[in-house]
């Protein structure tokens, strides 16, 4: 049985369009638009590259796909766009099912979080209509417990006061996670966001633009508050503008907020579902700082929260849903090196169309180990490319978290983004416990951790200015070339992690192709770049 998710669409609303193909039960591959258009979120757009690559990796034409699962359910008339698009664009459009966001949401992580029940929390903005759904999942089921309309939304409340503070809509979140640890005292939001238990109340009709239930929301270049708002809160900060501590106060009260309004809705599922698991998709879901709260809270055991857990997960969870429908069981995502992937022999043809000096190492690993030690910045591009807005190991920039000035150096020069940015690091699993508090398995880069007292003076470029580091554990059965970077680098320093930022610069997706990596790589002031067995050297 083979089933091809999508998401993504047609109307500026509907942004990280992506592709992910099941064969019976197993992910063949997976990957965001993105990635192949070289255009951030990709608004607007359906997947057209994306599914190609799916279909290529599995060796199978348009015509051998059984199910085409969509993740938006109302949206008019998509049933019949995606046939006739699939028509134009493949010559064959495979049965349609359009699956309910939201559900599309819940699939995408409980599925195949390998959870015997668990409760189940989806908060984006909004998608048909929805901008929550608090959910139980057991065996192959998942229940509705709870679901709140918009424009009654966290990812509202999320958003406006990012526009507020001078950054993206729907994109920049998450600087204002990182900048609220700067914050020393709360800004009182209870006007503007109420929760109590399984409830939480927006005040949108004061403090949002009109927007009607079947009316699309303001562009991404419009501002979705009100003048009231500005009235409460100030002028909004404009993007040239510097930082002060309201900003990082306001910040500070943003994420406080939200942890606590999702607090109470967890606690409140716990009570009717009486489950000690969670699983979190959803944009709000990439809130790590939050995950971490939930994590700590008494009657939560284990948290599994999607990797790409934007709307970009929705097409796994769509292929999941009709999967489930069809008595099909899926394998636990314990990865998501889904994408494209390349040879020796390809980087070599691309090296030499390229006409740049390289040289290839008899071993990638201890070289690039060596460097990093040596205060070196390194380009890692290996094996298959990674699904969701982390980079996990295969299309990464490392460096040296022992070095204090590191994370300045890299903000400045290579990724060319605002200096309060933290960085994280990417541990081995066997060594975990010993640099964080309660530290457990995350692969995924969907928790942050307190580094131990002790330890934040050893790995100062990681440490974030409220001691914590939003962590990814290697281990050796997953990825072990990159776990054997780690340990040559802990051979020779003594320190079990690195550096680990995605292979981009500000405002681009990250690599996919040797081409974009050796683009990248000299626009930056990166040291070196790693293609598999070959390497770029600069001066």
């Amino acid at each position: 049985m083979v089933i091809l998710g999508i998401c993504g669409g047609i109307r500026s609303g509907h942004h990280d369009p992506a592709a992910a193909l099941y064969r019976d039960g197993n992910l063949v591959a997976a990957a965001e638009e993105e990635r192949f258009l070289r255009i951030k979120h990709s608004e607007g757009r359906l997947p057209e590259n994306a599914v190609r690559f799916c279909l290529a990796q599995a060796g199978l034409s348009i015509r051998e796909v059984d199910c085409l699962a969509y993740g938006y359910a109302t949206v008019p008339g998509m049933d019949k766009r995606l046939k006739d698009y699939f028509t134009l664009k493949f010559g064959y459009c495979p049965e349609v099912r359009l699956i309910r966001h939201f559900m599309a949401h819940a699939a995408s992580a409980y599925r195949v979080s390998g959870f015997p029940d668990a409760m189940i929390l989806s908060a984006d903005v909004s998608g048909d209509s929805v901008s929550t759904l608090l959910s139980f999942g057991k065996g192959s089921e998942i229940r509705v417990v709870k679901s709140i309309p918009r424009p009654n939304s966290l990812g509202i409340f999320y958003s406006m006061l990012t526009q507020i503070l001078g950054f993206q809509r729907d994109n920049d979140e998450y600087k204002v996670m990182g900048l609220a640890s700067y914050g020393k005292q709360e800004v009182d939001l209870s006007w503007l966001l109420q929760f109590n238990r399984g409830e939480y109340r927006l005040n949108y009709e004061d403090y949002m633009v009109p927007v009607g239930p079947n009316q699309a929301f303001p562009s991404k270049q419009e501002g979705i508050y009100s003048d009231r708002l500005v009235e409460r809160l100030g002028p909004p900060r404009l993007k040239e503008e510097p930082l002060t501590q309201r900003h990082m106060d306001l910040a500070f009260s943003t994420q406080k907020t939200l942890e606590r309004a999702v607090t109470e809705l967890v606690r409140w599922l716990h009570e009717q579902s009486g489950s000690r698991n969670l699983c979190i998709a959803g944009g709000v879901g990439l809130n790590c700082v939050m995950n971490q709260r939930l994590l700590a809270l008494p009657f939560v055991d284990r948290v599994y929260v999607q990797p790409a857990a934007s709307d970009a997960g929705t097409a796994i969870g769509a292929a999941l849903e009709v999967l489930a429908e069809r008595g099909v069981q899926p394998e636990t995502m314990t990865h998501v090196y889904t994408g494209p992937s390349f040879s020796n022999d390809e980087f070599q043809r691309a090296l030499e169309s390229y006409k740049v000096s390289y040289r290839r190492e008899e071993d990638v690993c201890r070289f690039t180990a060596e460097k990093l030690a040596e205060g070196c910045i390194v380009a890692w591009f290996q094996g298959a490319m990674e699904f969701g807005p982390r980079a996990l190991g295969n299309r990464s920039i490392l460096a040296d978290p022992r070095d204090p000035a590191m994370k300045d150096r890299i903000n400045a020069t290579i990724k060319f983004r605002e200096d309060f940015r933290p960085f994280a690091p990417a541990v081995l699993e066997e060594r975990v416990e010993e640099y964080f508090s309660d530290g457990v398995p995350s692969p995924f880069m969907t928790l942050t951790f307190d580094v131990r007292r002790e330890k934040q003076a050893q790995i100062a470029s990681i440490t974030h200015v409220d001691g914590t580091a939003r962590i990814q554990t290697v281990s050796r059965e997953t990825n072990p070339r990159f776990h054997r970077v780690i340990s040559e680098f802990e051979r020779l320093t003594g320190v079990p992690m690195v550096i680990n930022t995605s292979f981009n610069v500000k405002g681009q997706p990250i690599v996919c192709t040797p081409r974009d990596a050796v683009s990248t790589f000299f626009m930056t002031g990166m040291d070196h770049l790693v293609l598999g067995d070959y390497v770029l050297s600069k001066r």
